[in-house]
């Protein structure tokens, strides 16, 4: 057998660095294959939020023209309050002066008023 390992040693080398290049080959081909499932899985999470926020986007734009509208709703009824509201704070302005003539005023000397103990004085 020594002489058939002799004839066959250099094929059973080139067999085995072959096969070894093959092995390597193999991992780097699956280690790629890894490498585009996952950004395949990226791009695809992507997508899904992208078409998320887009929906977000449209609803967005399908509600501004109502509220558009209710502004331009409030503008005109808060336009009417003023012009009512207008003359009623020239009144209350108004009254407030006369409350003013007519108000009380307190007098220092004021005789009603309850006096304060005297904090030097000792206690009884």
């Amino acid at each position: 057998m020594g002489l058939l390992d002799l004839a066959f040693s250099p094929l059973r080398a080139a067999l085995s660095s072959a096969e070894h290049g093959v092995a390597t080959e193999v991992r780097d081909v699956e280690h790629v294959e890894r490498r585009v499932l996952e950004a395949a899985e990226a791009i695809r999470d992507a997508t899904e939020s992208i078409e998320a926020h887009v929906e977000v986007i449209e609803t967005l734009a399908t509600s501004i023209s109502p509220l558009t509208q209710s502004v331009n709703n409030l503008t005109v009824q808060l336009i009417e309050l003023n012009k009512t509201l207008g003359p009623v704070a020239g009144v209350e302005r108004e009254v407030s002066r006369f409350e003013h003539l007519f108000g009380r005023r307190r007098h220092p000397a004021d005789a009603s008023a309850p006096s304060l103990p005297d904090a030097t004085a000792p206690p009884s």
